[in-house]
């Protein structure tokens, strides 16, 4: 054992030295010897209950998810010595007890600030992530996601202990101080009032939106090391979320720099650094050490990650993503809808019953789960066409984020309120000139890589066109001139004899 404890000094040491900052700060590095009690809180709290799953049915309370537009969460870094009350915690709404079962908006906002030292802004994300992972600390309270996309399910049992919100800020503030040593005050604001969770949520966006813009000129090339986070294998043991300057995880809440100082705060924790290696393909994104890597911390379940495309070898997901990207076939294009919209899609899947399948850590060709950092991101599945593949979005998620949609393909992708069904949506495809109609070419390279929808000839076209040529059809002439097939001419002329239309 003291092999372990040598290596992580080791580690703690060299992150100070890198870092210029004080690992202690961050984390505690002596064995509590302390116990803190929780005899205020009416709920059983500890690490046993993460992973812990609330079904529909044994829900009191669910805060965001499908069924909620405005739902955030959110850190607020404040200067040394700034007046806050430790422990504080002020609801502005109704209580838990107060709020009737079902969905409702939420947020809450944790204040955090030093006695003596600057905390650096850079901390933000990895803070953020304290949410999820110490709200699964509570018995009979499931978290997921971040940001504006968070999930929150509060049992009925856990409700009728006599949980308060009051209570939930409590512990997410004393966790704060006691597990983070910079950390010397916090005080949490807990939002129910609808109006003022729209209000709040729609400010915290526009800010993650500024702080993500300052990532946008960092490449994958140009940086070393990348990370990874394997913080959801509680709920999803083979996922290993890869994290690059170009692709942040999936979740949301962690991009490259929140890695770097997440990775800063705790050395042996859940986002660690490792070299990409060489380039195995440049335009799905492959790369020697995330193969090595994913090898390694999935168990073997998964050897090899495609970081920017949707077939072969993807990225996998564990169940906290953003939004889903899938294929529809029928018209070789991607389809891109947000956690937030419970209707069917234009494949007449919702998105629950994509999730599920793409969920758990498996690699499933077609269908990801993906952070709506990555839409800004320039390599944004750019083995397969990028933003020329994309042909439907519902349109929240489309208006939220229209900047990130090149000009010239904003017109091009259909909504809900455009179409409805895979045969509206290839008229309007049509209409449009969408690129997957004629073949996309993709950016990257200027390589074509789909050769358009096939030419669908009409029983009534073949007649006219036998008819303007007395009567005769010679096949390969006949193909020609509609740019079909020999095979697709006669597998039609066959169908109009059936049908009656043209005799033997």
């Amino acid at each position: 054992m003291a092999g372990v404890f040598d290596k992580a000094a080791r580690e703690r040491e060299a992150a100070e030295e890198d870092f210029g900052i004080q690992f202690s700060d961050y984390i505690k590095v002596e064995l509590k010897t302390e116990t803190t009690g929780w005899d205020d809180i009416p709920a059983e709290i500890g690490p046993q209950f993460e992973g812990e799953r609330i079904r529909a049915a044994d829900t009191a309370i669910e805060f965001g998810g499908p069924k909620v537009d405005y739902a955030f969460e959110r850190i607020i870094i404040h200067p040394p010595g700034t007046e806050l009350e430790n422990e504080k915690v002020t609801v502005i709404g109704p209580e838990l007890d107060e709020l009737g079962e079902g969905s409702h908006r939420f947020g809450m906002i944790a204040e955090v600030c030093s006695d003596t030292k600057e905390i650096p802004p850079e901390m933000e994300g990895t803070f953020s992530t304290r949410f999820h992972y110490w709200g699964n600390y509570i018995g009979g309270l499931m978290h997921l996601n971040g940001r504006e996309t968070i999930w929150i399910r509060i049992s009925k049992e856990l409700r009728d202990k006599g949980f308060k919100l009051e209570h939930w800020g409590k512990i997410i503030a004393r966790l704060f101080v006691m597990e983070i040593p910079v950390v010397d005050r916090c005080q949490i604001t807990i939002i129910t009032d609808p109006d003022l969770v729209k209000e709040k949520c729609e400010e915290a966006i526009a800010y993650w939106k500024e702080q993500d813009a300052k990532l946008a000129a960092m490449t994958e090339e140009d940086t070393s090391p990348w990370y990874t986070c394997t913080l959801c294998q509680s709920f999803a043991s083979s996922h290993v979320c890869v994290i690059t300057p170009q692709r942040p995880a999936n979740c949301g809440a962690i991009s490259w720099a929140d890695a770097k100082a997440g990775h800063t705060m705790d050395p042996a924790g859940d986002w660690q650094p490792f070299e990409p290696g060489e380039c195995l393909d440049a335009a799905r994104g492959e790369w020697s050490g995330v193969n090595e890597v994913v090898t390694k911390l999935s168990g073997g379940i998964n050897t090899r990650y495609y970081l920017h495309s949707m077939f072969g070898y993807t990225h996998t997901s564990c169940g906290c993503f953003e939004m889903i990207s899938f294929y529809i076939p029928e018209v070789d294009g991607f389809g891109l809808v947000g956690r937030g919209y419970t209707a069917p899609t234009v494949n007449k899947l919702p998105f629950s019953t994509m999730a599920a399948r793409t969920g758990g850590g498996q690699q499933t060709e077609g269908l990801l789960g993906l952070s709506v950092r990555y839409l800004y991101s320039p390599k944004f599945w750019q083995a397969d066409g990028g933003w020329r593949r994309v042909v439907w979005m519902n349109s929240s998620l489309k208006e939220r984020h229209a900047d990130a949609i090149p000009d010239e393909m904003k017109d091009k992708i259909a909504t809900e309120k455009d179409v409805s069904n895979i045969a509206e949506l290839k008229e309007f495809l049509k209409r449009v000139d969408h690129p997957v109609v004629t073949g996309v070419i993709r950016p990257f390279d200027g390589k074509k890589i789909t050769d358009g929808w096939k030419r669908e000839l009409t029983a009534d076209e073949l007649l006219a066109y036998i008819e303007e040529h007395d009567g005769e059809l010679d096949p390969e002439e006949a193909a020609a001139e509609f740019g079909v097939d020999e095979e697709d001419i006669m597998d039609l002329v066959e169908e109009m004899i059936e049908d009656g239309i043209l005799e033997e």
